[in-house]
């Protein structure tokens, strides 16, 4: 079979490396210069840190049992650490607690009450009784108000854990995907909830790589080529150029992916990440990430300590803040000075040497209430092509793991339907 794999990011990647080991042909066509998707390494530029910034801190969690495959099928099993979960969370006042996996670790957290603290206990047991998927109907934040959680808990600490891993804060988000990712990371088998930290860019350890792997296996990668029609035996490229091929996935965004398909789209809203790099002329962190409560800079990470690339004096921090769409109104340096001063009347006075700022408006898609059922699966109409992205119905909230499942699950439809139509 010959297939065309339309977009090289990680579920386009997914489905042409599975394609491939079944002995498929395989023609990857990405839009974008580099492959990858949205896990990305900004262009350097002169007077950039090294390594340059990545277009967001991209993490992963131990459960992420696809995507560590993957790392390991392109040779970058190396580029990530491993621990156990342990997010140190810094209060407003500096005080330090730290969310970690079971309902045990749970109840530790310092940053709330006694008494909500044992809420956080039984609510937690609670949740591990519900199915998520029916869930849907309502926020997180509904349903543990219904089961006797009080707000505080719900601000200062599930917020904390849910809005980097959803891109929703609890009042936003579809009760379903979290209580997956609470029974998933939270209080799953021992080591599903480790923190797993890229050590390297991001473009090098995904994308880069990937690519190499590709090649090596006699796929062919174009980038810098657009699909702009899928005629029945060929891919259409802007210019006219037809890419032939039996089968096709098309692993792009939602409205893009509708297009290309002649489809409606789903419906589903965008929801942002947005990030400040920062280099300071003294040491600020402490650890290699923490959370900042109370603050619009959610997540703090030491770039230069986990990429191995301290510099010589001061530090390279990336301040990541999800689900915030207002930040993507606020002009460059506005947002830099932002974020920067959260950084610093939370951690101590510093002075800014560098900065830059990455914006992803469409980060992921916006898993409010009732969105599950707008989630498709890999079937398209069309017996030979598919569709795939973290965005699909996958089971998983949109992430890293569920991009690389949506792309193995495509490259399985295909290779069924081809199979069935060899049996016929």
């Amino acid at each position: 079979m010959r297939a065309v794999v339309v977009g090289g990011g990680l579920a386009g990647l997914a489905a042409a490396l599975e394609l491939v080991r079944g002995g498929h042909e395989v023609t990857v066509v990405e839009a974008r210069p580099t492959l990858g998707g949205a896990v990305q390494t900004l262009p350097g530029r002169e007077g950039d840190p090294d390594p340059p910034p990545d277009n967001g801190q991209h993490i992963a969690l131990g459960c992420f049992t696809e995507y560590l495959r993957f790392l390991e099928e392109v040779g970058q099993a190396e580029s990530v650490r491993r621990g156990r979960l342990s997010l140190p969370v810094i209060a407003e006042d500096g005080s330090v607690a730290r969310i970690g996996a079971g309902a045990l670790a749970v109840m530790r957290y310092r940053h709330l009450s006694v008494g909500d603290r044992l809420g956080l206990g039984r609510v937690t047991r609670r949740l591990a009784r519900l199915r998520p998927e029916e869930q849907d109907g309502q926020t997180f934040a509904a349903l543990l108000r219904g089961l006797g959680q009080s707000q505080a808990a719900i601000d200062r600490f599930w917020d904390v854990f849910i809005r980097p891993a959803l891109n929703l804060r609890c009042e936003e988000v579809s009760a379903a995907p979290a209580v997956f990712t609470v029974q998933t990371a939270l209080l799953g088998a021992r080591g599903d909830g480790d923190l797993v930290l890229p050590l390297a860019p991001l473009g090098a350890m995904h994308g880069e790589a990937a690519g190499r792997a590709l090649a090596a296996l006699g796929a062919t990668v174009r980038t810098g080529a657009r699909v702009t029609e899928l005629e029945p035996g060929a891919a259409v490229l802007a210019g006219g150029e037809r890419v032939e091929a039996d089968a096709f996935v098309v692993a792009l965004p939602p409205a893009e992916s509708a297009q290309l398909l002649g489809e409606p789209g789903p419906g589903l809203e965008d929801s942002p990440i947005v990030s400040a790099h920062l280099l300071f002329d003294r040491r600020l962190l402490r650890y290699d990430l923490a959370a900042l409560l109370g603050s619009a800079a959610h997540w703090v990470f030491d770039r230069g300590r986990l990429t191995g690339h301290e510099p010589e004096c001061g530090q390279y921090l990336t301040v990541v803040s999800s689900g915030a769409p207002e930040l993507l109104e606020v002009r460059g340096r506005g947002l830099v000075e932002l974020l920067a001063g959260e950084v610093t009347r939370r951690l101590g006075r510093a002075e800014l040497l560098w900065s830059r700022v990455s914006r992803e408006p469409a980060a992921t898609f916006a898993a409010r209430p009732g969105t599950a059922a707008l989630r498709p699966g890999p079937e398209t109409g069309r017996a030979n092509v598919a569709r795939a992205g973290a965005w699909t119905g996958t089971g998983w909230p949109a992430t890293m793991e569920s991009a690389i499942r949506s792309g193995l699950t495509a490259a399985g439809y295909l290779q069924s339907a081809v199979r069935e139509r060899v049996t016929a």
